[in-house]
């Protein structure tokens, strides 16, 4: 019996090409399956539901084939939805480009539990951030934080936040300390917040006023 498989990134690990192998079918109508498939990295589920060109199950049609069975490269099967969906990640409304780009990574790797890459990637996003608020030539993060602080563009609570992720991660680097998902999750969130408050409400409250 050939392998019955889906090529897919799995939506809870985010392995790319992952193998998720067909473990169970049911049939929904004439021609047409729900497919239950498991990946070999995380061992959850995806379930897909599929319009066949075969006289016999999906498993059955695996069983008679010498080659492993690939079902959205295979013209005898025609996915028609794929759920869980995907996982899509964003950065907060009006963050920089380049500041975005950073925060959406740290996400991806969090979900792939790379939790040391997701920790230097918060690091990397209030770098950037902080020197988009501030044009002054501080060149260390901790000076640029103050300096903004002093401008009052943050709230010294924002500022502490962005001292958080930067001792956070300064202690891991020059550490053994490795970051457990929990307080990775805390950086995320930080992070989140610090741009959600140092560009995403600046900006709503510029349409706001531009409406008027």
């Amino acid at each position: 019996m050939a392998m019955l498989s889906i090529d897919k990134t799995c939506p809870h690990c985010l392995k790319e090409r992952a193998v998720l192998r067909c473990i169970q079918q049911a049939p929904l109508r004439q021609k047409c399956y729900s497919l239950v498939f498991q990946c070999h990295s995380c061992f959850k589920l995806l379930i897909a539901e599929v319009e066949i060109d075969i006289q016999s199950t999906p498993e059955d049609y695996a069983k008679t084939q010498l080659y492993p069975v690939i079902l959205n490269d295979n013209p005898r099967f025609k996915v028609l939805d794929i759920y869980p969906s995907h996982k899509t990640f964003s950065a907060p409304e009006a963050t920089p480009e380049r500041a975005a780009k950073f925060f959406v990574e740290a996400k991806e790797d969090f979900a792939k539990g790379r939790f040391e890459t997701s920790a230097m990637n918060c690091r990397k996003v209030i770098d950037i951030a902080t020197k988009a608020l501030h044009t002054g030539n501080e060149d260390k993060l901790v000076k640029r934080i103050s300096a903004i602080r002093d401008t009052g563009l943050i709230t010294q609570e924002m500022a502490d936040w962005a001292h958080i992720v930067r001792i956070d991660t300064n202690v891991a680097v020059h550490s053994d300390e490795e970051f457990t998902a929990d307080e990775v999750d805390q950086l995320l969130k930080f992070t989140e917040v610090f741009l959600t408050y140092s560009f995403t409400l600046p900006a709503m409250v510029k349409t706001k006023r531009d409406s008027e």
